[in-house]
């Protein structure tokens, strides 16, 4: 029995869609057609006048492909759900596609709600539809009444609010503090971890550093950018990312005399981000740099009573270089 491919099978079990023969290929193919088909035919009910090579089309495009025989004709290549190509189009675009709420509760959680809107804007396009028709249709398409059914309510993310806030466990002391992200924050953190997770270096990279342009302080988008910089090689670019991020969070939410815990999942954000850039300084081979970056966050998580010395270099080993992915329980979820 042939293994899925590690980010085909991490997106069928967020998506709902894990066969009932766990990683055959044959059962996940029959299953993606067998919903695709049904989604053509709903959208047939729900728009009278389509032909039946129109729905194809339409949910063709709407899984990132132009032509449905196209679609069909990847579906049964060999080894479709075991490898993952860069530069071209994957198998991975079908599966948000194939979500029916049958098979998944609501509302959608985050990540599940981010890959179901990236089908509802491919369906507003292939169909010339305005929102928010689009997605009320994709929805439907899924087997929910309307948008806000399935995807509830989201949290608001005011532009000129942090993303982050600086609590002491016990106000008016000096007591270590945390970083503790916004809702809105923290479904991002969500979206961007299940659509970078295992994926190219170059595809996380990109999803990364776009959401670094909306939000420079934003400490998971520049951990995920920073990693796959360095798993491709581009130390320079891989340390100025995660110098502009300590920057931005530095001068706008932590204070000079700032004391954190090293146990809290947002401020293991901040100093993995620091582990990321020592590792950039020695690569440069700015080795001086590199060894006073890491003498002053070893001093200061031994201020916040953490084993600075011994959790630096623990950090520094969890560095995978074969992966280059920080353990996902570190995520600011």
């Amino acid at each position: 029995m042939t293994e899925l491919h590690p980010r085909i099978a991490f997106l069928a079990d967020l998506l709902g869609l894990r066969p009932p023969e766990e990683h055959s290929e044959r059962s996940l193919t029959e299953l993606l057609l067998g919903r695709l088909e049904k989604k053509c035919q709903r959208l047939r009910n729900e728009l009278p006048g389509l032909t039946f090579s129109g729905s194809e089309a339409t949910i063709a495009r709407a899984c990132a492909i132009p032509k449905w025989r196209a679609l069909i004709h990847e579906l049964a290549e060999p080894a479709c759900f075991t490898r993952f190509p860069s530069g071209r189009w994957s198998v991975a675009d079908v599966l948000p596609a194939a979500v029916d709420v049958d098979s998944i509760e609501l509302p959608l959680n985050d990540g599940q709600r981010l890959y179901a809107r990236h089908f509802a804007m491919r369906l507003a396009k292939a169909l010339a539809l305005e929102q928010p028709a689009a997605h009320d249709l994709a929805a439907r398409l899924y087997g929910a009444e309307s948008w806000l059914a399935l995807a509830g309510y989201i949290p608001f993310l005011a532009p000129d609010k942090p993303l982050y806030t600086y609590q002491k466990h016990k106000p008016g002391t000096d007591a270590k503090a945390g970083l503790h992200p916004s809702t809105g924050c923290a479904r991002l953190a969500a979206e961007l971890t299940a659509l970078t997770y295992l994926a190219h270096p170059e595809a996380r990279a990109q999803a990364a550093r776009h959401a670094l342009t909306r939000r420079p302080d934003f400490l998971t988008a520049a951990r995920i950018a920073v990693d796959a910089l360095i798993e491709q090689k581009v130390y320079q670019e891989a340390l100025d990312c995660a110098n502009r991020t300590l920057r931005a969070v530095s001068e706008s939410i932590i204070p000079t005399s700032a004391c954190l815990d090293a146990s809290s999942a947002a401020n293991i954000e901040y100093f993995r981000l620091r582990c990321a850039r020592i590792i950039a300084l020695r690569h440069l081979e700015r080795f001086d740099d590199a060894d006073d970056e890491k003498g002053e966050l070893v001093a200061e998580l031994i201020e916040a009573g953490a084993t600075g010395e011994a959790l630096v270099a623990q950090w520094l080993a969890e560095y995978r270089a074969e992966q280059w992915l920080w353990p996902q329980a570190t995520t600011c979820l």
